[in-house]
């Protein structure tokens, strides 16, 4: 007989998965990507009495969907025991450096906003919307859209294709996430380390519909790593003594993933060559030589990749690129001629779900496609969310499941070595600083990582050794 749990990570007490039925876990399957209601609330709708007469019914729900109670036992079940180690061991975090990292961050916020006022020419309350509204679209003639209240529009979004032809948006940019990084992460972490100057993050499974773990309190998967500021607050999470950090970066992942799904051979070939192919993505795009392929190029190359696995539209991408939307468009055109299989997967995909009411990713986790019932179209809004889950979604199965392998085979079974984050596709080990050890590690979890599914790609990772989190350097390792 298993025992019923709402949430049991939170009540872990070194049970095994086999004896546990998490209802909560479960109803978050079940709903197929809706928000889980509350304890209260998913008992009154299932007309349960209780959290064992709540797992009769969902069992029954599972009967009807095998593939997914399948799923549930052997991908998300199994997990909470790893996630509730890694909260239980934290990180250790280096306050004192962190409040230096402060202070340089005050310093830079107080030069970027004497610069401002200075071309504002009078005192400009830098954190009120509707004063760098007017100033912005009165003084710097600046074509801002207005919001529904009749005000300049002010978020990142709206302004940030101007910057590059506005220095003072630049600069607004910058302390808007300089002042951002002060409050979110320096304060907010040194006030949630514990006496030990370790710092708890919390895992939910249940948090995002595209299956991707959240952290919480606080989010440690958000820290900006391209900001200089951003990389010294990474670099206080530090190792403890006799220890480094270790971490694995799945490659491209998601792009891979895109790959194996479409059936695509232009970018299956170039996987099997092991071209970068954000590289290639360019020299088709701007119509160069795969070696001629300029920075700019690439960097723009990726952001059309990983703008078409999230549905990006024309004016996202001409937004995100400072380009025209024409130009965006012909990017967005470009790409599918090149790789026309995704296309074709794409609508083959859509209307398969819409005639199943629901998508799924490889692993067989579902995400429902209509809203209400004897809906028959999909908006826009919703295209892209469902572009985005058989991709998104499929890369977050896979790493729970290698991460539950590792845990298996790695993690308990060498006392010298224990996974501390997840951030998306990279997990961030904590292993006695010993050579062997370490390569050890290395080879292990790095075999696990590239073999867990059969894709019709090569997988690949990245593997980083350091110190600290935020200073960690590449280690030349040939895929297992």
């Amino acid at each position: 007989m298993k025992h019923a749990f709402w949430g049991w990570k939170t009540q872990f007490n070194h049970e095994a998965p086999s004896e546990i039925f998490d209802c909560m876990l479960a109803e978050f399957l079940l709903s197929q990507g809706k928000a889980v209601p509350t304890q209260e609330i998913t008992l009154q709708l299932y007309g349960a009495k209780n959290l064992e007469e709540l797992m009769e019914k969902q069992l029954v729900k599972f009967a009807a969907a095998p593939d997914l109670y399948e799923y549930y036992n052997s991908n998300e079940l199994p997990l909470i025991p790893v996630l509730w180690k890694m909260e239980q061991a934290g990180i250790l975090l280096n306050i004192k450096h962190l409040k230096t990292v402060g202070e340089e961050i005050d310093i830079a916020i107080i030069e970027i906003e004497k610069t401002l006022k200075k071309v504002a020419g009078f005192d400009i309350n830098l954190r009120s919307p509707l004063q760098i509204g007017n100033f912005l679209a009165e003084k710097l003639q600046v074509p801002l859209k207005k919001t529904k209240t009749g005000k300049y529009a002010t978020n990142e979004t709206e302004i940030s294709q101007y910057s590059d032809a506005y220095p003072f948006i630049q600069s607004l940019l910058q302390y808007r996430e300089l002042t951002k990084l002060r409050s979110t992460y320096v304060e907010t972490l040194i006030e949630k380390t514990s006496s030990e100057s370790v710092i708890h993050t919390t895992y939910s499974q249940v948090a995002a519909n595209t299956g991707r773990l959240s952290s919480l309190n606080p989010n440690l998967q958000n820290i900006p790593s391209s900001s200089g500021f951003g990389q010294k607050i990474k670099a206080c999470f530090v190792a403890r003594k006799g220890k480094v950090l270790l971490s694995f970066d799945y490659s491209q992942q998601e792009l891979r993933i895109l790959a194996h799904l479409s059936k695509e051979s232009a970018l299956i070939k170039a996987f099997q060559q092991q071209k970068d192919i954000h590289t290639s993505t360019a020299a088709e795009i701007f119509e160069v030589p795969y070696e001629d392929v300029t920075y700019e190029q690439r960097t723009a190359a990726k952001t059309i990749n990983f703008g078409v696995i999230y549905g990006m539209s024309s004016f996202g991408m001409s937004a995100q690129l400072h380009i025209p939307i024409e130009a965006a468009h012909s990017f967005i055109s470009t790409f599918y001629a090149t790789y026309p299989r995704i296309r074709e997967y794409y609508e083959h995909y859509l209307n398969q779900g819409k005639i199943n009411g629901y998508v799924k990713t490889l692993l067989g986790r579902r995400r429902f496609v209509f809203e209400r019932a004897g809906q028959e179209t999909i908006d826009n809004a919703t295209r892209r969310v469902l572009i985005n889950y058989p991709v998104q979604g499929s890369a977050a199965d896979l790493i729970k499941k290698a991460m539950i392998q590792i845990d298996n085979e790695v993690v308990t079974k060498n006392i010298d070595c224990q996974l501390l984050l997840q951030i998306h596709d990279d997990l961030v080990f904590e292993v006695t600083d010993d050579p062997a050890i370490i390569d050890e590690v290395v080879k292990k979890v790095k075999k696990i990582l590239c073999s867990i599914y059969p894709l019709s790609v090569p997988i690949e990772a990245d593997v980083k050794l350091g110190k600290n989190w935020g200073e960690m350097k590449l280690i030349e390792q040939k895929n297992s």
